[in-house]
């Protein structure tokens, strides 16, 4: 446990800087259209769009952190000579980078609760609709990041082991597009299957996720409607992340070079 916590001491350490960067340009970016709104006399006209603008590319904040923090210790090679296993190594990468993207949601969530604050006589919504639609969204933001996350770790240490091979070392990137062609054909073929479908489908789980909504000359009107989640799909999904993180610990036990 104490090792463990050394290398989150670590990648916490290697990583905060620009974090902090992100955390200011987000701060930056919101004034400009927060900016607008009070010059031209607009309320809500521009600063949610680019709440949600700015909520929505977090989709692929934490596989994007967890890929450059990889980067950079891919340059010293210090894993090489670690003795911890390759699963603590990723772990803590992911586990830092779960905090950012946590950090970064509740922020932009909290700007997004006091714009809701200042305008709430313009903006109709059931206050446990809106708790309810906060919560899902930045857990499925979260999981999603994760998800993605599990795929960037396998591409990346792929495309590493790959270099060891000179007859493929310069046609990496091709190789790596058709993994990702003959995985996504796979799975399309195998959701025409009827019976498969039904399987999939079985069980489902109602979430109030799907977000609609009508600005109107009062203000923005605001709705959820339910979406039935598949339960046998969530499994697959976490099955699926689970194996391209195991896959991608053993390359990386194999030594790869970066």
């Amino acid at each position: 446990m104490l090792a463990f916590q050394g290398l989150l001491k670590k990648d916490f350490g290697i990583s905060k800087f620009w974090f902090l960067l992100w955390l200011i340009f987000l701060a930056v970016f919101l004034l400009i259209p927060f900016a607008l709104e009070i010059y031209y006399h607009m309320p809500l006209k521009i600063l949610p769009v680019a709440v949600l603008m700015l909520i929505g590319f977090h989709a692929f904040f934490l596989p994007a952190m967890l890929l450059s923090m990889l980067r950079l210790e891919g340059k010293t090679q210090l894993w090489l000579y670690n003795p911890q296993n390759s699963k603590a190594l990723f772990l803590s990468k992911m586990a830092v980078c779960s905090i950012y993207q946590l950090i970064a949601q509740v922020f932009l969530t909290g700007v997004g609760l006091i714009i809701y604050q200042f305008y709430k006589n313009h903006i109709y919504i059931e206050a446990a609709d809106l708790f309810m639609g906060i919560t899902v969204f930045n857990v499925g933001l979260l999981l999603f990041g994760l998800y993605v996350s599990c795929w960037a770790i396998f591409y990346w240490t792929v495309y590493h082991s790959l270099g060891k091979f000179p007859a493929v070392k310069n046609w990496r990137w091709l190789v790596l597009l058709l993994l990702f062609f003959v995985f996504n054909t796979i799975t399309a073929l195998l959701a025409k299957i009827e019976f498969l479908k039904e399987i999939v489908n079985k069980w489902k789980i109602p979430i109030l996720m799907n977000v609609n909504g009508d600005y109107k000359r009062e203000g923005w009107e605001i709705y959820l409607n339910s979406t039935d989640i598949p339960v046998v799909g969530l499994v697959i999904y976490v099955i699926v992340a689970f194996s391209l993180f195991l896959i991608s610990c053993w390359l990386l036990d194999r030594k790869v070079e970066v």
